[in-house]
């Protein structure tokens, strides 16, 4: 007669323990499926910022080292003149190309020229350009502003590899300076609708 051991000994699966230990796999089942749906807290980041989105809006387009208007000209007057702020005329916009030397990557400003009391005053923003030559002005963009003080009838923005540093009086003769200032960013299109432009992406 052949004797079971207790340890070689198995009971049989009753309906009852059957229905148990389906129990148990479809309760781990469910656990590890809330654990997935529900990450633990130290996975995200609370300090973490989201992007801020990009508000440039285009203005203009590089086709072969000329530029193409898009948002007419007169269209930036009166925003020149409300970021100004000081009752200058702006009477004139225009989009320069900043290059010392070919080695030098080129960099576009937007630039608008006025008078104030007789004097004259400019303002140059800097301006973003897209893989595709497209120029878009930014609330990023750098902010120059020059100021004629008396005696001196016109300034000339300065500037070393791309960027502008300065400016000075067309006229060298002593006492005829230009004053010069800088801001880090603009608000020259905050609120503005402008004809035949886009908000860029990035």
């Amino acid at each position: 007669m052949h004797l079971t051991t207790p340890a070689t000994r198995r009971s049989p699966l009753t309906p009852d323990r059957f229905l148990y230990f389906m129990l148990m796999v479809l309760l781990l089942a469910s656990a590890c499926t809330r654990r997935e749906a529900f990450p633990e807290e130290s996975e995200s980041d609370p300090d973490e910022t989201p992007a801020e989105r990009y508000d440039g809006k285009l203005l203009a387009q590089v086709i072969l080292d000329s530029v193409n208007y898009i948002v007419p000209k007169q269209e930036l007057y009166q925003p020149f003149i409300r970021e100004f702020g000081d009752g200058t005329v702006v009477d004139k916009v225009m989009i320069r190309k900043v290059q010392e030397t070919k080695e030098d990557s080129a960099v576009y400003y937007l630039v608008g020229l006025g008078i104030r009391s007789g004097a004259f005053k400019s303002m140059a923003l800097e301006l973003d350009m897209t893989s595709d030559n497209s120029l878009y002005l930014s609330s990023k963009g750098g902010k120059h502003t020059c100021q004629a003080a008396p005696g001196c009838e016109f300034c000339y923005f300065t500037y070393s590899g791309n960027k502008i540093t300065g400016c000075e009086c067309s006229s060298r003769a002593p006492g005829n300076n230009c004053v010069h200032k800088f801001s880090q960013q603009n608000s020259l299109l905050k609120d503005v609708q402008l004809s035949n432009s886009k908000q860029g992406k990035r």
